[in-house]
């Protein structure tokens, strides 16, 4: 089979809801995917600057955990247009005016861990400012993914999803520090540097291990990522601690909404 090739092989898939197997199998220098779709061959790569033992085969099982949040969103509608514009309007008032294109278009605010962190913000939001809105969830099927590979390239898709299930919480902490006043705006922005610089350095790793790859499970990773550096990158550039809250609020909901669409495309 040449490299680059693509090559689907149906199968049945296992009887757990948001379960899939995904298997990356060697043969020469090449890497495989075996998905809920079928068997799929990537192109084969080089590792020029790895140890012998990055170079080994191995066979790892690893979990993305599935996870619920709960945003609250401030209007939903049919048209992009509409959503931007009410975006915009709430924007300079620290809210994230994240649209998220999910049965139309749906304009979120900001998103929480539990719904009653969520359901005391809605109410504090309706008494204090007249301004209401509803409980959204956003919830994230749990895959399980059999991998066989170099050791190289499992290493940098594992910690680029253990990055991205992490990051949503290190950001709901900076926003609500920021909020609160129990960060100075100093340390906030150190810790969104250090963040910013995490995804780069991993995003780096898996171009130079995946330089011409055509598979979902790496490609769109590495989109989201180069997609959040951006983001981070203008929550670094805020002038004001009003909008900075606002663009932290902006990433952590475009990793959630995003990993969610991610994992749903792994899903057959």
């Amino acid at each position: 089979m040449r490299s680059g090739k693509i090559r689907i092989k149906k199968y049945k898939t296992g009887h757990h809801k948001g379960l899939i197997l995904l298997l990356l199998l060697p043969a020469a220098a090449a890497l495989y995917f075996l998905a809920g779709s079928g068997k799929i061959t990537l192109p084969s790569f080089t590792l020029p600057s790895f140890s012998k033992e990055d170079m080994q085969q191995e066979t790892r099982v690893i979990t993305l955990e599935g996870g619920k949040a709960f945003a609250l969103q401030l209007g939903a509608f049919s048209e992009e247009s509409g959503a931007d514009a009410l975006a915009k309007s709430f924007i300079s008032r620290g809210a994230a005016g994240y649209v998220h294109q999910q049965e139309g278009y749906r304009v979120l605010a900001a998103a929480y861990h539990t719904r009653e962190e969520a359901a005391a913000v809605q109410n504090r939001l309706s008494d204090q400012h007249g301004v209401d809105v509803y409980i959204y969830p956003l919830a994230r099927s749990t895959v399980t993914l059999r991998l066989t590979g170099r050791k190289a390239q499992l290493d940098a898709l594992s910690d680029a999803w253990d990055m991205l299930l992490q990051l949503s919480s290190t950001l709901a902490h900076l926003s609500q520090s920021l909020d609160e006043g129990s960060m100075e705006t100093e340390e906030i922005m150190q810790a969104l540097s250090s963040q910013k610089e995490t995804v780069q350095a991993l995003q780096s790793r898996m171009l130079s291990l995946f330089p011409k790859e055509e598979h979902t499970a790496v490609t769109a990773l590495s989109g989201l990522m180069n997609s959040l550096h951006t983001h981070l990158s203008s929550a670094l550039a805020a002038e004001n601690a009003t909008r900075l809250g606002s663009r932290i609020k902006y990433c952590q909901l475009y990793v959630l909404c995003e990993t969610e669409r991610y994992v749903n495309s792994l899903i057959p």
